[in-house]
């Protein structure tokens, strides 16, 4: 990768490490390896108290959807035919047999309903809705209504729909205004190449494709540094081993289609057919790819870096307005994973804004297992009887800082003059870095 520190340099942006690796994290749980597909955690750690005074007045949120089926059902179909292939030919170990028996039971299960949303993933919305409305009571008890959006993928509007069921459910008196459409698309879900069809074709160029411009250099890595020999032969019978045509993109479907079953409803977990090390090296593999189409990676002069800024223009604009109302609200989004993942890219926050210059070190930086299913970012404003306004940032419903260069001196809570003032600098800087500025150049090559 051709990367220099450059937006270190001109935003500052300084990345911190936290005291257990993505590895160790994986040996220690191998559900980390799930990484996006990752169930929500049901754990959390007790936030800091509200300065004196102060009282929450406005929730604004983004949410991704929760645990669904997975994405394609030709996604299931690469590893399985494999499967089925080997069987015929009767090049199956016994080991292999078993495994092929467990993936059938599992495709029962989840097949033919590709991209839904599963009854795990509407339970986990309910279960933050309930968290949101006990902690925040005083804000919904008094918002004249809630504002609830989201993305035209159904996942997306069945999230929404448990999550908003479960506030009624505490409070029916909640007006709540639903709304879905394509015009929300350009800021609910900026990568969405309908957004301007100029822009797919070249999008498409520096995502996860065959011809996407970084792709040969991803092969080469997984091909020289993946060690998938053991599973191989753990499968199936030597000879067959030997014959396979694509190896390294058998055992990477397999472990794709492994990662989706713990949120849908089947009791196969076929996770244990990898070693730890093997789910770690499988885990890194995605991590690098989700690395380059979310995160700072620099791939063709940084096209895709601040793809998510018209999201971020979308959330200042918002808290402005409600800051200036000063009246209880809340805004709720809908969307996916890799908009909050670019959306932390573009807000400068440490550890998804630093670029780096070999594979090795992208999981220092960037692990994608925080974002499971159901990852939401929170930010809650109080204000006290001065009117002065403070807020707070939640990932997963975990205190996280904002960039360094905003006075930190009563962090976790921030002024929102200093927030606001930053990211009103920091916009045109993501939009002149990312790819809207960068598309009529590209179109008159």
């Amino acid at each position: 990768m051709k990367h220099l520190l450059i937006i270190l340099a001109i935003f500052g942006c300084v990345a911190t490490t936290t005291a257990q690796t993505a590895r160790e994290k994986i040996m220690e749980d191998p559900s980390y390896a799930l990484g996006v597909y990752r169930l929500y955690p049901t754990q959390f750690k007790e936030q800091t108290p509200v300065p004196k005074g102060y009282k929450p007045f406005y929730i604004s949120h983004y949410g991704r959807h929760g645990s669904r089926y997975v994405l394609r059902d030709e996604k299931f179909d690469r590893a399985y035919n494999v499967f089925a292939d080997a069987e015929y030919f009767g090049k199956l170990t016994d080991h292999g047999k078993e495994v092929f028996e467990r993936l059938k039971r599992a495709k029962k299960d989840a097949y033919g309903r590709p991209g839904e949303l599963s009854l795990k993933g509407q339970e986990q919305h309910r279960q933050i809705a309930t968290r949101m409305y006990n902690n925040y009571k005083q804000v919904f008890k008094k918002a004249q209504y809630i504002d609830a959006k989201a993305t035209i993928v159904p996942r997306v509007l069945v999230s929404m729909t448990a999550f908003c069921d479960e506030l009624m459910r505490h409070n029916n008196k909640l007006d709540i205004h639903y709304e879905c459409g394509k015009p929300f698309q350009k800021w609910l879900n900026p990568y969405y190449k309908d957004n301007d069809p100029r822009l797919a074709k070249y999008i498409d160029l520096y995502r996860h494709t065959a011809n996407c411009e970084w792709m040969k250099e991803w092969r080469e890595y997984r091909r020289k540094n993946v060690d998938i020999s053991r599973l191989l032969h753990s499968l199936f019978k030597p000879d067959y081993v030997k014959s396979m045509p694509f190896p390294h993109d058998f055992v990477f479907h397999l472990f794709k289609t492994i990662t989706s079953l713990p949120g849908t409803p089947t009791e196969e977990s076929l996770l244990d057919i990898f070693t730890k090390e093997e789910l770690y090296e499988q885990w890194k593999l995605v991590n690098i790819i989700f690395y380059h189409e979310k995160g700072p990676s620099g791939i063709k002069d940084k096209f895709l870096n601040g793809v998510s800024t018209p999201l971020l223009e979308k959330i200042i604009e918002d808290a402005e307005q409600k800051v200036a109302a000063g009246v209880p609200a809340v805004t709720l989004r809908f969307g996916h994973d890799g908009n909050i993942m670019g959306l932390l890219n573009t807000m400068r926050i440490p550890n998804w804004c630093e670029e780096v210059d070999n594979y090795e070190d992208v999981e220092k930086y960037w692990n994608d297992f925080n974002i499971p299913m159901g990852c939401n970012l929170q930010w809650i404003f109080y204000r006290n009887k001065k009117g002065e306004t403070l807020v707070k940032m939640l990932l997963n419903e975990e205190e996280i800082a904002f960039p360094k260069q905003i006075d930190s001196s009563m962090a976790p809570y921030y002024r929102w003059e200093d927030v606001q003032k930053f990211y009103r600098n920091l916009i045109p800087q993501m939009y002149e870095i990312g790819c809207y500025n960068k598309l009529e150049k590209l179109l008159d090559k």
